[in-house]
């Protein structure tokens, strides 16, 4: 029997994610759902999904798995529109990027039977300087070669543990196993406090008297920092960032540190300390894009995640003798 997939959400995520299935020759169903019509309809255009939900309540009804690539703050409300419906034995795959609190709305919402688990795909590294999820065109290859961050609640049922290790391997990802609360706090850090520089960056320079003029001449540099605050619209950074105000607040709070004290080496002129902060930065930040772009980190670092070797979601999802992953005997 084939299986229901339904992909909510068909932005970037979400149309990548349908589109990796269609070329690892996954069988049964891709139906697709958006709230906007004309990015659900481009998704099926490409390919991403077979057909579109006119009523995504009614069609998850005989899904045997539901991909949430929505942002963070509409996970609740979805999980309380597909929740009521869903089959026994159906799993909820969220890929928003905050975890803690979606961990327990999936408790309350999704009916005895089914399974939810949190994932967090992280783009392969010759993505990075193309644009940041959600904006890009979707494609096949976005996860190729990246890293899947899996949240497994406590008494997530093997099977369904089983078919999303099996959905991170026909992505091309590498899956590895980590706490909600780490997963929020380190989000603190990758997405929370960018969007709030660049959301202070750009609140700084139109305040500026010299904004008519600068503007004129703002280059790459100023680009590429100020275009994070307009990654996510107004409401949903608000929602994510109120989601995790704790982690927030902590990594703002060491911004403003760290600011403070640049701004005192250069109003006392403390050339070689300010000099070796840079240095020590620049350092920083080229040995992180190395190892990012090595993407080597998922074996040596992270601890390896035996896959299920022809489980019975390989072959729910009819993958064939040839798709295996490269450290597959």
């Amino acid at each position: 029997m084939s299986p229901e997939i339904i992909i909510v959400g068909l932005k970037e995520i979400g149309a990548s994610i349908g589109l990796a299935l269609a070329q690892t020759g996954v069988e049964g169903s891709r139906t697709g759902y958006d709230a906007d019509a004309q990015v659900a309809r481009a998704a099926r255009k490409a390919g991403a999904v077979n057909r579109l939900a006119l009523s995504l309540g009614r069609s998850c009804r005989g899904a045997d798995l539901v991909i949430l690539a929505v942002p963070s703050g509409d996970v609740l409300p979805y999980l309380e529109a597909i929740g009521p419906g869903l089959k026994p034995g159906a799993l909820v795959l969220d890929t928003s990027s905050l975890k803690s609190a979606a961990i327990g709305w999936a408790a309350e919402h999704l009916p005895e039977g089914c399974s939810y688990v949190g994932a967090v795909p992280v783009v392969n590294p010759t993505a990075l300087h193309i644009g940041a999820p959600g904006l890009g065109e979707p494609r096949a290859d976005l996860f190729q070669g990246g890293l899947m961050a899996m949240v497994i609640p406590a008494k997530t049922p093997e099977a369904a543990v089983e078919l999303a290790l099996s959905v991170a391997r026909q992505l091309g990802a590498a899956p590895f196993f980590i706490d909600p609360a780490e997963v929020d706090a380190v989000m603190a850090t990758v997405e929370g406090l960018p969007a709030l520089l660049a959301v202070a960056l750009m609140r700084v320079a139109v305040q500026t008297p010299g904004w008519r003029e600068a503007r004129r001449i703002a280059g790459r540099q100023f680009a590429n920092l100020a275009i994070v605050g307009a990654l996510q619209s107004p409401q949903d950074l608000q929602a994510s960032l109120g989601l995790n105000r704790n982690n927030v607040l902590a990594r703002v709070d060491a911004a403003i540190e760290e600011l403070q004290s640049l701004r005192a080496m250069i109003a006392q002129e403390e050339a070689e300390d300010l000099k070796a902060s840079l240095a020590e930065a620049v350092e920083a930040h080229d040995a992180w894009l190395a190892a990012r772009e090595q993407a080597d980190w998922g074996r040596e670092e992270l601890g390896k995640v035996e896959l299920p070797e022809g489980g019975m979601f390989d072959r729910l999802l009819g993958i064939g003798g040839n798709l295996r992953p490269k450290d597959r005997r």
